[in-house]
């Protein structure tokens, strides 16, 4: 009875811990999804600036497709200092399928909520941006859209004159980018291992691509999240859908976004392997519990039936 009682117990632990697990790791602070503002017109989490437009059904518009737009979309809280994972959905369009620009800006940095040239976000940056550059003014034999990476030191600018180049320290062609279709980016930090890595998926249809990964990644002590994007002789839409985030383990980790279904216009990942471990661990618990029980009851009825009757 005593380790019935026992192993009764090791199971609401480990159910407890599963469920613990499963919440913990999300993080609120740096996640949005329609409405996203209240009655206010505010986030708890986020704020915006410059030409972004809220559509409580449709999206963050940082910029309509209007010439000499700049918009951004910035987290009031810092990311966390373990290991997380930014899984965001967007959209690049435009009615031109020809000439249309500039691009969207993915920003860690000390910096927030500052409007400025560099797709919309302030130039001299500390921290890393991450840039998907929609127009090539002047990098002859790069296939655009591209993303571009770029370490910040609070004093260097950036190579607008050259989309980057002079920065770049890591990134990808992105032909894809400018669509009708929404885009999933999942972006993740590994703070053990200093890893930086992108991976995009264009549409519904499309597995994880890797864009790029950064080794020895120095990320600043207190890094915002923002989204930024501009517009100047050319023009397009940038919209952020829906951001979910969450701290991660494992780099290689994979989790299904805390979005709705019916909200996520894009491709889902799988379920984290740590969360399959954990259900594994229960189940098996489970199971032994009943077996063990089940042996006791049959014991304990064998011993009356065999007693003597006064």
């Amino acid at each position: 009875m005593i380790f019935s009682t026992m192993i009764f117990r090791i199971i609401c632990f480990f159910a407890l811990a599963l469920g613990v697990f499963a919440q913990s790791n999300e993080l609120e602070r740096l996640s949005l999804k329609p409405p996203y503002i209240n009655h206010g017109m505010r986030s708890l989490w986020w704020e915006y600036g410059g030409s972004t437009i809220v559509d409580k059904k449709n999206g963050i518009f940082l910029t309509q497709d209007l010439q000499h737009q700049s918009g951004w979309l910035s987290t009031r809280l810092p990311t966390p200092t373990s290991s997380f994972e930014v899984l965001f959905q967007f959209r690049i369009s435009s009615e031109s399928r020809n000439l249309f620009g500039d691009g969207m800006g993915l920003f860690l940095t000390e910096e927030r909520a500052k409007s400025g040239p560099v797709f919309g976000f302030t130039d001299k940056f500390n921290g890393y941006g991450i840039f998907f550059d929609t127009y090539n003014n002047n990098r002859p034999g790069t296939i655009f859209p591209r993303v571009v990476v770029m370490k910040g030191d609070g004093k260097t600018s950036y190579d607008a004159d050259q989309d980057g180049k002079a920065n770049e320290i890591g990134g990808c062609s992105a032909l894809h980018l400018h669509s009708s279709d929404y885009t999933l980016g999942k972006l993740k930090f590994d703070k053990k291992n200093k890893v930086l890595r992108l991976e995009l998926a264009y549409d519904a249809s499309s597995d994880f691509i890797k864009c790029f990964e950064l080794n020895e990644v120095d990320m600043p002590a207190t890094a915002f999240l923002t989204f930024s994007a501009i517009t100047g002789e050319l023009s397009e839409n940038h919209e952020i859908h829906s951001i979910s985030s969450r701290t991660i383990i494992d780099i290689n980790d994979e989790f299904t976004p805390e979005i709705p279904q019916e909200d996520l216009k894009g491709p889902t990942t799988k379920h984290s392997p740590w969360k399959r471990r954990f259900i594994f661990v229960l189940v098996t618990l489970i199971v032994v519990f009943s077996v063990f029980s089940l042996r006791s009851y049959q014991q304990k009825q064998e011993r009356i039936r065999r007693s003597p009757v006064l």
